[in-house]
C-alpha cells in the first residue's frame, strides 16, 4: 500500500463524525471557512463558502470530483493563500500530526481577516494518545491555549471534548448532532478518553 493510500485510509476512518455540531456551531453557515488538514471535507457539507487543503493528492482529488473546493498541500510548506482570505479556520485533529505547530498556527493567523476565529482540537496528554503512529505529539489545555494566543490570538473559551468510543455513535442518533451531557460532564475526569479544544479569535495587527 501507498503511503498516500495510507493516508487515505486513515482520513476515511476520520470521516464526519456524530458530534459535528460540536465544530461547526462556532460559525454562521456562510462564513467563509478554511479546513486545515481537510481529510475527506466533511465540513464543506456545511458551510457554503468552504476551502479544504491537505496534504494527501488522492483524498483532495477525491473531494474534488465532487464538487468541493480542495487543494492539495504541504503544512509543514506554509498555506498556498494570500494574507486576510478568511475569516474562520479549522483545524481539527491537525495539530498532533505536524512538525511545527507554532508555524503552522501562525500562517493560519496570518491568512485570517482581523476578529476572524479559529476551532482547533487535538489529543490530550493522556497514554492512549501513542497508539496513534502518526502523533507526533499530545497537548494539556494550558499549552493549547498557549500555543494559540502566543502566536496573537485572543483564546475565547478552551476544555475538553470527549472522545470516549461510542460517542460518536451516540451523539448521531440526536437531533442535535452534539455529545450528549453526560458526556460532556464526565470529560473532566482525567481518565476519560478525551481531546483540548479551544475557540480563538485572530487579533489586530
Amino acid at each position: 500500500m501507498s503511503a498516500d493510500s495510507q493516508i487515505s485510509s486513515y482520513h476515511e476512518w476520520h470521516a464526519e463524525p456524530g458530534y459535528w455540531a460540536d465544530v461547526t456551531r462556532h460559525f454562521s453557515p456562510d462564513v467563509q471557512l478554511l479546513d486545515v488538514g481537510c481529510g475527506t471535507a466533511w465540513l464543506s457539507r456545511h458551510f457554503v463558502n468552504y476551502t479544504g487543503i491537505d496534504s494527501s493528492d488522492s483524498t483532495v482529488a477525491n473531494a474534488r470530483e465532487r464538487g468541493i473546493n480542495a487543494v492539495v498541500g504541504d503544512l509543514n510548506e506554509g498555506l498556498p493563500f494570500p494574507d486576510g482570505a478568511f475569516d474562520a479556520a479549522i483545524l481539527k485533529d491537525l495539530l498532533e500530526h505536524v512538525n511545527d505547530p507554532v508555524a503552522l498556527v501562525s500562517e493560519v493567523r496570518r491568512v485570517l481577516r482581523p476578529g476572524a476565529r479559529v476551532y482547533a482540537c487535538s489529543p490530550d496528554a493522556q497514554r492512549w494518545v501513542w497508539d496513534d503512529y502518526t502523533h507526533k505529539r499530545p497537548f494539556t489545555r494550558v499549552s493549547f491555549r498557549k500555543l494559540f494566543s502566543d502566536q496573537g490570538f485572543k483564546v475565547r473559551t478552551a476544555g475538553y471534548e470527549s472522545i470516549f468510543p461510542g460517542v460518536g455513535i451516540i451523539s448521531a442518533r440526536t437531533k442535535s448532532h452534539r455529545r450528549p451531557l453526560i458526556f460532556r460532564i464526565m470529560v473532566w475526569l482525567p481518565f476519560h478518553r478525551r481531546n483540548v479544544w479551544l475557540l480563538a479569535e485572530r487579533t489586530q495587527g
